[in-house]
């Protein structure tokens, strides 16, 4: 058995199998073409990207570098009043140590003066009480010792 195929179908399968491919072909050309086209187009949008992120950091960076320089000046101002401020704390407690050794040695001085009088004091009880004593030569002899004592205390002061 022989199958009879028309060569008109057969011509005109070709015909429609090349135009379909050439129809493909010319598809995949103009994808191609267009592949092409949209990658360059990313790429320069890729670049116009990082260029800007580039310019973006370097602008921050130099706003940080800013930010830092402020910042460790406003340290330093700082740092220095503080300085300032213990060094003034110190000469305060310089003067309060050397106030202090002053009321210190006065009142060691009122101290000695409190027992010098309380000395004399004794003295003149134990002179008046021998006075009340004794006759009118210890009375005389106490008055004498009063006097004395009188002036030393006088020019002592002076």
């Amino acid at each position: 058995m022989r199958i009879n195929i028309d060569p008109t179908w057969i011509s005109s399968s070709l015909l429609f199998v090349i135009g379909t491919s050439v129809i493909v072909i010319g598809v995949l050309a103009v994808l191609l073409l267009e592949s092409k086209k949209s990658r360059a187009r990313i790429k320069a949008i890729l670049d116009a990207s990082v260029e800007r992120q580039k310019a973006l950091l370097q602008k921050h960076s130099d706003e940080l570098k800013d930010i830092e320089h402020r910042h460790l000046d406003h340290v330093s101002e700082i740092t220095k009043r503080h300085n300032q401020e213990i060094e003034s704390l110190r000469d305060i407690l310089a003067i309060s140590d050397q106030d202090r050794d002053v009321a210190l040695k006065a009142a060691y001085r009122d101290q000695e003066h409190v027992r010098l009088i309380q000395d004399r004091l004794d003295r003149v009880s134990a002179l008046m009480d021998s006075w009340a004593s004794g006759s009118d030569e210890t009375a005389s002899a106490v008055r004498h010792a009063l006097k004395a004592e009188h002036s030393r205390a006088f020019y002592a002061l002076s």
